[in-house]
């Protein structure tokens, strides 16, 4: 009863904040729209082999790249970085990179995917964090490690320890190991007493080993300025936290998660345009800087569908979402979609065309999510055929034949200078995700 409460407030809350003024679609043509208000009917032919398409990139090129390439037989977890086309150790093991692929092996294996051979890699990788980078003594996750698990950087970031939170809770929902749920619980409960912000909301980002909140501008950092909060570490920890919910639908990760959507859809939102801007002060003031005020089309595109994501899990009526999800995506679209080549840019300033045109695999792959969503949610035909655009780039483009994606391209397509396929930022859980979303979607949307 007490969390049926709980969702029926935020359903209040939220049709005040997703229906107010600004927060209109902007016109895109006439809607297919069916005539009941579904979804429009798309032929099941194309849908078929587009499906087949993303099927066959995870199954030729993504699997084959990470697995067994990337495992690190010696030590455990994963190696993250190719020298001459192979993976190699650097000396060292970043939180982001070990725990997403942790997630995306995990995932595989639960869906069916060389389940042998990907059970197994999650376990190395799972086996590697519980004993070399969560630490023990103060609770959570360090960011960095040596290859053989000792110390680097025993500080700590929400923004990598949300990736850590997703990656265990897929490892429990790949194996039901109760070492694993117990593993995301204890995580979750240091964020909530150590990064939780009582005062304003929201999470405090970045650590010492201990917790204290650095604050030192002399420090290296991962996501964001010191000090600040960021719409990049929020929209992870509503991953995360949805991914939490779904394995232990505890009252308080609800609370959390539903005060993070309120936090991805309006508290992060500029006051003027329809984009999501990512740097604020502690009490959610803009830093109101040029380098701050730009649109990262990548991040709204995908906050869109995790929003909706997020929204299901909690029994929340997509409906609810729809003004805010469509001027989100939208404004992204006007922006940031290139017409001629296909595929959306990396950014530019709010209300302004894109003057970073180059295309990142990440921001293709979330793209690709976001546009079947999009469909889903409006049953808007021209959703489709953005992403059925964009997936051509990206099998033109993106897909390196010699495994993995081209982490930037030109926006014609081209490769500048050396364009990497994997580095501790680059693992396979974008593109992966993206696959397995798309050939999941693709083969449940209504067909003709």
């Amino acid at each position: 009863m007490k969390k049926q409460k709980t969702h029926a407030g935020l359903r209040a809350i939220f049709a005040l904040i997703l229906m107010a003024p600004g927060l209109c679609m902007v016109g895109r043509g006439p809607s297919v729209l069916a005539a009941d208000g579904g979804v429009a009917r798309l032929d099941s032919a194309v849908l078929r082999r587009q499906a087949d398409r993303c099927e066959t990139i995870l199954r030729a090129n993504l699997i084959p790249f990470y697995l067994p390439g990337s495992l690190d037989t010696e030590h455990g977890g994963f190696q993250e970085s190719l020298r001459e086309g192979r993976f190699v150790l650097t000396g060292e093991k970043f939180l982001t990179f070990q725990a997403r692929q942790l997630w995306l092996f995990s995932t595989l294996a639960r869906e069916g995917y060389e389940a042998g051979a990907t059970l197994k890699a999650a376990r190395s990788g799972f086996d590697f964090l519980q004993a070399h980078m969560l630490d023990r003594v103060h609770g959570g996750y360090y960011s960095k490690v040596t290859d053989n698990g000792g110390e680097r950087d025993p500080r700590k970031h929400a923004y990598l320890n949300s990736f850590a939170l997703y990656g265990l809770a897929a490892y429990y929902r790949a194996t039901r190991d109760p070492v694993a749920l117990t593993a995301a619980k204890d995580l979750f409960r240091v964020l909530e007493a150590r990064a939780y912000d009582r005062e304003n909301g929201g999470y405090q980002e970045f650590f010492h080993r201990d917790w204290r909140p650095i604050t030192g501008e002399q420090e290296s950092g991962y996501v964001g300025g010191i000090g600040h909060k960021t719409y990049n570490t929020h929209l992870h920890l509503l991953e995360a936290f949805a991914e939490l919910y779904r394995i232990w639908p505890d009252d308080l990760v609800g609370r959390r998660l539903n005060e993070l959507l309120v936090i991805n859809t309006s508290t992060v939102r500029h006051r003027t345009f329809d984009a999501n801007v990512d740097a604020w002060y502690r009490d959610w003031r803009l830093v109101d800087e040029p380098r701050n005020l730009r649109a990262s089309y990548g991040h709204d595109v995908e906050c869109a569908w995790l929003v909706l994501d997020a929204g299901r899990t909690l029994g929340l009526g997509q409906g609810m979402f729809r003004n805010w999800a469509t001027s989100l995506a939208e404004s992204s679209i006007r922006f940031g979609y290139d017409r001629e080549h296909g595929g959306f840019y990396g950014g530019g300033p709010l209300g302004e065309p894109a003057d970073d045109t180059r295309k990142t695999w990440w921001v293709e792959a979330e793209a690709l999510v976001s546009m079947l969503e999009m469909v889903e949610l409006t049953g808007d035909r021209s959703y489709y055929d953005l992403f059925s655009q964009t997936l051509d780039f990206v099998e033109t483009h993106q897909v390196a034949h010699e495994g993995s994606w081209w982490s930037t391209v030109a926006a014609d397509g081209s490769r500048e200078g050396d364009p990497t396929r994997a580095s501790p930022w680059h693992a396979g859980y974008h593109a992966g995700r993206a696959m397995l979303e798309c050939v999941r979607r693709l083969r449940s949307l209504p067909r003709q």
